[in-house]
C-alpha cells in the first residue's frame, strides 16, 4: 500500500485551516491567545496521530503481504467417510 505524502492529504488541509483559523481569531480578539494556541496544538496532535495510524496500517498491510506461501499452514487433511453399514430388520 502506498501512503500519500502528508501535505497532499485532507488531514493536512484541515490541520492548516484549524491553525490559521485559531490564529485569525486570536488576532481579531475573538479568542484568547492561550486558547488559540491550545486549539492549534490539539489540531496538530490529532494530525500527527492520524498520520501515525495511517503509516502503521500501511506497514502492517505490507508485512501481511510479505509472508511467503511456504510459511502458511498446510490445509487440513480430509477425514475419510465411515464405511456404509446395512441394517436389516
Amino acid at each position: 500500500m502506498i501512503v500519500k505524502p502528508g501535505y497532499k492529504t485532507t488531514e493536512a488541509l484541515a490541520t492548516a485551516a484549524a491553525a490559521i483559523g485559531a490564529l485569525a481569531a486570536a488576532l481579531a480578539g475573538h479568542l484568547s491567545p492561550k486558547w488559540a494556541a491550545t486549539a492549534a496544538s490539539i489540531s496538530v496532535g490529532a494530525y500527527s496521530l492520524s498520520r501515525g495510524l495511517t503509516k502503521l496500517g500501511a506497514y502492517l498491510g505490507a508485512a501481511k503481504l510479505a509472508v511467503p506461501a511456504a510459511a502458511a499452514p498446510p490445509p487440513p487433511a480430509a477425514v475419510p467417510a465411515p464405511p456404509p453399514t446395512s441394517v436389516e430388520g
